[in-house]
């Protein structure tokens, strides 16, 4: 398990430096889509007030700066900081700017000390995290590392069997019921973790070109499969995030961007999220909810359906029968509001939680298969919930409002909080970014920053769902790292000819 070998060329596979000229093709990309968006918010939308717009704009340039840094060359190793900090603008930014329903309930002031304390949660943030990654570390002599071929036969089977789980979860086939409480839990957390690692792993081979026609094939219709199967309990968040992972990996290694499927992915999530509402009034908690594959076409014809007669209706209000439901994209990804709610009700008239979401956290690092009263990874959320009236404890167990991480920051401490976190999270990132930078794709040390970037992305999540998905995901790698890597020599011709990240 220790023994150390000699790697070839072929099982050797780094992040690439980008050449001059992939890089500054990649620097105007960003230029155009940031210019686009900033245009959009100060000029496109219409009946708002210029200081949400102000606020909008300084949420997006904040998200924007280590993304410019990162893709002039400036930051090392993967984007992990930079894709987090990309998700405030649709969670925190262009909710000032689209109308959400809740946040005009709050007044430009308060629309603008939120813009703010986002932007400075970011920049602080991004300090930080560029202290780790702008210049590279030592190489190390040795890294444990998968050999391509034995790590591509994994994640390929680890693909399939993601597949094949999700069609037996929402099919309810009987082999599930003997994987009860923790386990089933461990079980499933392994299941997303590793399939995280899987498509990006796969996706970065694939815009390489390392992987040959057939595995391409196969590839591309295992991660379609997965996501059609995981969509099967109408919720999108986990597809979306599959193929965002992909996008990304592929993006980072062919230094092109798959314009064309990303455009066919938007429009088919743009279409089942109008549709979804109806499935879920219709089939969650009925015996019908569970479904056989050769059902698949039949149900998805029917969401299709609902989702062109929400399309055919959408100027009539009196067919909007659940406002929830029938939100926007963005009204769906906003957080804004509960940090507003927080900012707006604390210190007064309700206190701040000094901590008590975070008090948890120590116990759900340990497994519920050592703790069979383990308590939920939501129940940070749930208190946040009843500590601000919005719902009950019963109502929590049965429903969860997402806060995400700088709305609880704030609620526990207020701006000392925001600027702690930023601080936790810039670090984090950066020392995961760094200990990552001239290791190979196929090393722990690259895998657990693909890890990281998975959970970047979770905007919704608080510290407790955070930490557990973190803690479960790490010990599967950790697993992985024992039985499956082997300790290898860093090869002498990896430093000859290249410029190394």
């Amino acid at each position: 398990m220790n023994q150390s070998i000699n790697s070839t060329p072929q099982s050797w596979v780094y992040l690439p430096s980008p050449p001059k000229k992939e890089q500054k093709q990649l620097l105007r990309v960003f230029w155009f889509i940031s210019l686009g968006l900033v245009f959009y918010e100060l000029f496109l939308v219409k009946d708002t007030p210029f200081v949400s717009k102000l606020g909008a704009v300084f949420v997006t340039v904040a998200a924007l700066l280590p993304n410019y840094l990162w893709c002039s060359g400036r930051a090392k190793g993967m984007p992990v900081f930079p894709f987090f900090a990309l998700t405030h603008i649709w969670t925190y930014g262009l909710p000032l700017v689209t109308h959400h329903p809740t946040v005009l309930t709050y007044s430009v002031e308060n629309q603008l000390f939120a813009s703010l304390t986002v932007a400075g949660f970011l920049i602080i943030g991004t300090s930080v995290w560029f202290s780790f990654v702008k210049s590279t570390p030592r190489t190390l002599k040795f890294y444990r590392t998968l050999g391509n071929r034995k790590g591509n036969k994994f994640f390929f089977f680890i693909l399939i069997v993601g597949v094949f789980f999700n069609v037996s979860f929402y099919g309810n086939w009987g082999w599930l019921s003997l994987i009860n409480g923790g386990l089933f839990t461990a079980f499933r957390a392994a299941i997303l973790g590793l399939n995280a690692l899987a498509t990006f792993v796969l996706a970065y081979q694939l815009g390489n070109k390392e992987l040959n026609k057939l595995q391409s094939i196969l590839f591309i219709f295992l991660l379609s499969a997965y996501m059609i199967t995981n969509s099967l309990g109408y919720l999108l968040v986990g597809a979306s995030s599959s193929f965002l992972l992909a996008a990304i990996a592929f993006t980072i290694s062919s230094k092109k961007v798959p314009i064309i499927p990303i455009i066919i992915v938007l429009v088919c999530v743009s279409l089942l999220h109008y549709g979804k509402g109806e499935m879920r009034h219709k089939y969650w908690g009925t015996t019908q909810y569970y479904l056989q594959p050769w059902e698949y076409p039949t149900r998805y014809a029917e969401w299709i359906g609902y989702s062109l007669d929400y399309v055919n209706k959408h100027n009539d209000q009196e067919n909007l029968s659940n406002k929830e439901e029938k939100s926007s994209f963005f009204e769906r990804a906003s957080v804004v509001q509960m940090l507003l709610l927080a900012q707006k009700k604390s210190p007064y008239p309700i206190p701040y939680m000094y901590g008590q979401t975070y008090s948890i956290l120590p116990e759900l690092i340990v497994p519920r298969i050592f703790n069979p009263n383990k308590i939920r990874s939501h129940e940070g959320t749930s208190l946040l919930n009843i500590h601000y009236k919005l719902q009950t404890r019963e109502q929590s167990l049965a429903t969860t409002i997402g806060w995400g991480l700088l709305a609880e920051s704030y609620a526990n401490f207020g701006l000392m909080g925001c600027g702690g976190l930023a601080i936790i999270l810039g670090a984090a990132y950066g020392k995961a970014t760094r200990w990552s930078i001239n290791a190979p794709i196929l090393s722990v040390q690259s895998l657990f920053a693909v890890m990281m970037m998975s959970f970047a992305f979770q905007s919704e999540y608080s510290a407790g769902v955070y930490v557990a998905a973190l803690s479960q995901s790490s010990t599967v790698l950790t697993g992985i790292a024992l039985f499956l890597m082997k300790k290898q020599r860093v090869p002498s011709y990896s430093f000859q000819g290249r410029r190394m990240l």
